[in-house]
């Protein structure tokens, strides 16, 4: 896993997208990257709806959770680089195990973004917040069968459509 190599690519693509739409007055983007991170999960459960739709025969979509998983990961690493540096990061001290099944590794990411929010506004340990979201984060990925390898390709294939919508305008 090469998060340092993604988090120099999310770097340039957040620079980039700061030139071409800089921060008002007053604007909270962190706040909104943490919601962005917050709908592209539920974008990515809705890829998935054989983990919770009981009521629905549809399959789940692998190709389309691996994006949506990736467009979340752009938002989760563009949030860690507002927190910390990444070479600050310590996911090898966790000793975080992965929850019983896929939908309670949703619902526990749901809760820890939440925590990352509430941890920036009250009592500012974001840090150890984040670590324990990306780490988790990182799980839900294994859960969902997702090599490191296909994440990290799917990512710079995003990353390379996210920059030329920069320069479409988008």
């Amino acid at each position: 896993m090469n998060l340092a190599k993604l988090f120099e690519m999310q770097r340039q693509l957040d620079e980039r997208i700061e030139q071409k739409h800089p921060r008002q007055e007053g604007e909270d983007r962190l706040a909104k990257k943490i919601l962005a991170l917050q709908v592209e999960l539920g974008e990515l459960a809705n890829e998935l709806p054989e983990v919770f739709k009981f009521w629905s025969n549809k399959k789940n979509n692998r190709e389309k959770a691996l994006e949506e998983f990736c467009d979340g990961l752009h938002f989760l690493l563009s949030v860690g680089l507002e927190i910390t540096e990444p070479d600050m990061l310590d996911l090898k001290s966790w000793n975080l195990t992965k929850a019983d099944n896929i939908t309670e590794q949703f619902l526990c990411l749901m809760a820890d973004v939440t925590d990352l929010y509430n941890g920036l506004y009250n009592d500012g340990d974001s840090k150890f917040y984040y670590e324990f979201l990306l780490l988790r984060f990182i799980h839900l990925g294994e859960m969902l069968g997702f090599s490191w390898e296909e994440v990290e390709e799917a990512y710079m294939q995003k990353n390379a459509e996210n920059h030329a919508r920069q320069e479409r305008g988008y």
